[in-house]
């Protein structure tokens, strides 16, 4: 079954009949049944798909956080969801190869906020006294209250934490306690960024380090 979307000169998104509709960068593309290949995938194709598939499982894995981090991004009618924005990104820029020649998530290159703000710059992360400390370098256009700091926290060894609005953007600094994290033994990957909390708009995040 097919979706017609905008109308009836609209696209529409499955299949008709032996075609298939869907969305491509914005353009609505037609095409026809895929026929199975019988030849051998190369070595390419292999790699392609373990980066896929290791796209798909580290979205998995941080999906409540993706899940607010593009929600703005899915609204532009990208004709992606947050889900596979997030995937895409991954992909296309977060993905490196080790010395074995096997995919790897490069946590430095991960977007978990995507948005047209300036990210925070001059960016520190460190625990103090149990408490996570957070600096930043103020941005002057983002002195109105409405602009505030949000922060994710990501593991590739348990579940993550997603802080929103915890600060004034303004501050250029702030400190969180995150009681369940204490315990921890695990590296945990910090992630900040800016939110207009007014007009729904984030910036990208800025990788923090590890602590």
């Amino acid at each position: 079954m097919a979706i017609l979307e905008d109308g009836p000169n609209g696209g529409f998104r499955g299949k008709v009949g032996s075609v298939y509709g869907y969305n491509l960068n914005g353009k609505w593309v037609i095409r026809g049944s895929r026929r199975k290949s019988s030849k051998p995938p190369t070595h390419a194709q292999l790699t392609h798909r373990e980066k896929m598939k290791l796209a798909g499982k580290f979205c998995g894995w941080i999906k409540p956080i993706v899940n607010f981090g593009y929600q703005f991004e899915e609204s532009k009618k990208s004709g992606l969801g947050k889900f596979q924005l997030a995937q895409q990104q991954i992909l296309k820029n977060a993905i490196d190869l080790d010395v074995e020649n096997r995919p790897v998530i490069n946590m430095e290159k991960v977007q978990v906020f995507v948005g047209e703000l300036m990210s925070p710059e001059g960016v520190e992360a460190r625990w103090e006294d149990d408490l996570l400390k957070l600096h930043w370098i103020p941005n002057p256009k983002y002195r109105d209250s409405t602009f505030k700091l949000n922060l994710a926290l990501v593991s590739l060894d348990r579940e993550g934490d997603l802080k929103m609005a915890i600060a004034d953007a303004r501050q250029g600094e702030c400190t969180v306690e995150i009681p369940r994290f204490k315990m921890d033994k695990f590296d945990y990957h910090v992630y900040i960024g800016f939110w207009d909390t007014y007009r729904g708009v984030l910036s990208n995040s800025t990788y923090c380090g590890v602590i």
